[in-house]
């Protein structure tokens, strides 16, 4: 039986893709490199006649490596689009409004020429945190309107980012059969996440909605696209452009502020005393756990990772797991 009732077929998603250029703490296994990952999602799409996908990504790196750029025009050049997605990766959590406002400008100072090449000007909040108070996200949204931004949220996520470290791990330690557990829980995941998400959708507006999903560029991720998108298929979902999901109401609606680390949808749901529907702590604490390495403890990994964004943009860092 499929894990998607029929009750909430037909379902549109849209895919978009956070980090092309994977944050610079983030370990990538041996043999695996931003370029390659990147060139391979390309080739994924295209096998899969997905075309117009907008990549969101932050755009650091850069600074340390300015032949980067060349992924983002490989990934313009392919028939795919970019939106901002600042420059740093800071959550507004943690930074000024004024502050977050000039690290979307430093990223356009970057990238503005591929993305100016877009149908659509989108913005994409990091870690689709639109901050902790109205007045602070008031700014923001006051900036992003000034620029001709469109804020694109996320509304289907499976919490893909927890994969990076242990995926890492089981390859540096040749441990195949984590390797491919990881693998098969990472796409099962994803496919019944969109399933939880649609039941939310549909108790919130009484319909489904055009889905906006997103994936990280990982080598996990690189690794098991083509799984996921054929498990979509296989569900009878069709794939829409985020253009033409951003036409829902749904995604043009502000839920209200949050500081807890959801998406748009969760957002609306907890607005209205709805479950949010969040990965099982059990799998999520059984993927951080896989394959153990000396040094490579994924929740260490995952905080350095978050306080080297606020750092970098001059934030102060306040993060709470649970």
């Amino acid at each position: 039986m499929s894990v998607l009732s029929n009750e909430l077929l037909p379902i549109e998603v849209a895919v978009t893709v956070d980090e092309l250029l994977i944050w610079e703490e983030a370990p990538l296994p041996p043999g695996y490199a931003r370029e390659g990952i990147v060139a391979a999602m390309v080739q994924t799409l295209a096998k899969h006649q997905i075309g117009g996908v907008y990549g969101f990504a932050h755009t650091s790196p850069l600074d340390k490596d300015h032949g980067l750029k060349e992924v983002l025009t490989h990934w313009v050049a392919s028939g795919h689009h970019l939106g901002n997605h600042t420059h740093c990766h800071a959550c507004l959590n943690w930074l000024s409004a004024k502050n977050y406002c000039e690290d979307i400008q430093r990223s356009e100072d970057v990238i503005g020429d591929l993305i100016e090449k877009a149908p659509g000007r989108y913005f994409r909040y990091t870690m689709d945190m639109s901050g902790q108070s109205e007045a602070k996200r008031g700014e923001v949204e006051d900036f992003l309107a000034l620029k001709g931004y469109t804020n694109a949220p996320i509304t289907a996520w499976f919490g893909d980012f927890a994969w990076i470290v242990p995926y890492t791990r089981a390859l540096l330690n040749k441990d195949m059969p984590s390797v491919e557990a990881l693998r098969t829980s990472f796409v099962n995941t994803a496919v019944v996440q969109l399933r939880n998400h649609a039941k939310v959708a549909r108790q919130i507006f009484g319909r489904d909605i055009p889905y906006i999903w997103l994936i990280h560029g990982s080598a996990i991720a690189m690794d098991t696209l083509d799984d996921i998108l054929t498990a979509f298929k296989d569900l009878g979902i069709r794939f829409v452009s985020l253009d033409h999901a951003m036409k829902d109401v749904a995604h043009r609606a502000m839920p209200r502020a949050s500081p807890k680390f959801v998406n748009h949808l969760q957002r609306f749901a907890l607005a209205q005393g709805l479950p949010a529907e969040y990965v099982p702590p059990e799998l999520m604490q059984a993927v951080l756990e896989a394959s153990p390495r000396a040094g490579m403890d994924s929740m260490a990994f995952y905080d350095a990772i978050l306080r080297k964004m606020c750092e970098r943009a001059g934030g102060t860092y306040e993060w709470d797991w649970s």
